[in-house]
């Protein structure tokens, strides 16, 4: 254990670890499922579809909800919906009724109750350590998601060796439900109670409203937002083409220990970013820190136009994706240094809904339009000047301002 950051932050903590690790599972399990059941490619893609959709619809519902009402409460009830909803599966499967309608829905249900559970969880974490432990208790918690990520698909390889996809998910049930448990030991609700009781006697279209106006007329949060989106969107385009690149490009086989190693590579990175983030407290110079690695994740993307040798490839990739979790976290602890607690799940929803729904899936659409037309080289280019693009932006002297305030917090509460 880490000193400094307290037994409710633990609970919290291995609540999204298990939450996660169940997520890992479900996220592999369920496209298979819709593919046995139905044979068809199309609907399978429907899937993913059925992943991002909810955060594109309900983020900024999310946001306002979670800065409304008390966090932990809310994080309860959605982790218990995503468990019913995932039960259903479950239940028809052992009842032979099973169909891609029950698995379509089930998956969006569940993803809607994460979407409401991130809305309040944006906030969570300054509500439970000292603004001085912000770094490093955000690193030991995305550190721990990525580690999840990174294990969940292997796990489900060997599981799938005995259990059917429908039986794996029943493990994404459980993981709800002790996410809920352990949320419910959390002796905090995690929010500003005087926020919380004002803000009940108004409507959810007017806290949207100023959630949005908040983060448009507070200095240089809407550049921050401009930032991550064109980060995202090179993401979104690297992380697209991956599968067919590594394939094609690369001559790695579409099964076996390389193809893992490839794969793995990438929730490595995220891995090793979040958890360094947090040892060198890089929130505290979260603009120095995004300058550098928004151009380092460029250099990354150029880099690997020149190789065609799969594991140097690989580990490029964990650098290029290391380079973008660090920056991405470090301006994460930075907005929650600088925002008030009666605004943050309204900012970072926004925040989220733009870069994950515009920029992520813009890139990835532009991506695999410039793979078809003009090749892989094409994308990585494309993904390397998305990168330089923010790493212009990050210049902004507006963006200097907010570090400077997120130092002066730090310094106060020392």
């Amino acid at each position: 254990m880490i000193r400094g950051l307290g037994r409710d932050f633990y609970f919290y903590w291995a609540a999204r670890g298990v939450s996660k690790l169940g997520s890992a599972l479900t996220m592999v399990a369920l496209p298979l499922l819709v593919f046995k059941l139905s044979g068809s490619p199309a609907l399978t893609s429907l899937m993913v579809v059925v992943d991002t959709t909810p955060m594109v619809l309900f983020g900024m519902l999310g946001g306002a909800v979670g800065d409304m009402w008390p966090r932990r409460t809310i994080m309860m009830i959605a982790d218990v919906c995503s468990a019913v909803a995932l039960s259903s599966i479950v239940i028809c499967s052992w009842l032979d009724q099973l169909s891609v309608a029950v698995v379509l829905v089930a998956g969006f249900i569940s993803q809607t109750g994460e979407v409401m559970y991130d809305g309040a969880n944006w906030g969570a974490t300054p509500a439970l350590v000292q603004r001085d432990s912000l770094d490093r208790a955000n690193g030991l918690v995305w550190g721990t998601q990525s580690l999840m990520e990174l294990a969940g698909p292997g796990l489900v390889g060997m599981l799938l060796v005995v259990l059917s996809p429908s039986q794996v998910v029943l493990f994404d049930v459980v993981s709800f439900a002790a996410s809920a448990v352990l949320i419910r030991a959390v002796s905090t609700t995690m929010s500003d109670h005087t926020s919380s009781q004002t803000a009940r006697i108004r409507n959810i279209p007017h806290e949207i409203a100023n959630g949005l106006r908040y983060l448009r007329t507070r200095a240089g949060l809407a550049r921050l937002v401009g930032v991550g989106t064109t980060a995202s969107a090179a993401v979104g385009a690297m992380f697209g083409i991956l599968v067919p690149w590594a394939v094609e490009r690369l001559d790695v086989p579409s099964s076996g220990w390389m193809f893992s190693i490839m794969m793995a590579s990438w929730s490595l990175g995220a891995a090793i970013g979040a958890f360094a983030t947090g040892r060198v407290r890089a929130g505290e110079r979260a603009i120095f820190v995004t300058r550098r690695l928004t151009f380092f994740a460029s250099l990354c993307c150029f880099a690997l136009i020149a190789v065609s040798v799969w594991w140097l490839a690989a580990v490029i990739l964990v650098a290029y994706i290391f380079c973008h979790t660090a920056q991405y976290m470090s301006v994460i602890t930075l907005r929650q240094r600088i925002v008030p607690s009666s605004y943050l799940s309204r900012v970072n929803a926004a925040t989220r809904v733009v870069s994950y729904g515009a920029g992520t899936v813009g890139g990835a659409a532009l991506g695999g339009y410039l793979a078809t037309q003009f090749g892989y080289a094409a994308v990585l280019s494309f993904a390397g000047v998305l990168h330089m693009i923010s790493c212009l932006i990050s210049w902004s002297p507006k963006l200097a301002v907010l570090e400077q305030e997120a130092q002066d917090d730090v310094a106060s509460t020392a």
